[in-house]
């Protein structure tokens, strides 16, 4: 258990990391969608202080918020999608490219770098699903 709450607070940590990338790269989320900038800091604010805690105290209760956080984050991730015309995106498809496609052209035609937000986005969902699997598999190991 001790190994998977170091692991899975290191990923969380990361995790805020590249929402930090995020919140410093994506023009678009700081121009058009200022309240979903405030919440990516909430977010990353989080992933620090459950990241910093699982390592700090390795415990069950603390895995099993790992876990139940990540998976908060996930859907937090894809409804985001639900939110393209407050966005200023023209539908859902759109928006979901940008979020989601590192590949996409739209996120460079509206000011951001090559593959932001999308691959930060993924990578961090990502992480989540490792976390979900490691702080699982911590609290089911038989060792305090």
């Amino acid at each position: 258990m001790l190994r998977a709450s170091k692991v899975a607070g290191g990923l969380l940590v990361l995790s805020a990391l590249l929402g930090i990338g995020i919140l410093g790269l994506d023009q678009v989320l700081q121009k058009y969608a200022p309240m979903h900038y405030y919440g990516l800091i909430v977010l990353v604010v989080m992933d620090l202080a459950v990241g910093f805690l699982l390592s700090a105290k390795p415990i069950r209760t603390y895995l099993t918020l790992a876990m139940v956080w990540s998976i908060v984050r996930i859907i937090i991730q894809v409804a985001d999608v639900s939110q393209a015309q407050a966005s200023g995106f023209t539908g859902y498809g759109q928006f979901a490219d940008y979020l989601f496609n590192p590949m996409s052209s739209v996120s460079a035609q509206l000011g951001n770098l090559p593959g932001i937000p999308a691959a930060l986005i993924d990578l961090i969902i990502l992480l989540d699903i490792v976390v979900v699997v490691v702080a699982w598999l911590g609290r089911s190991s038989k060792s305090n």
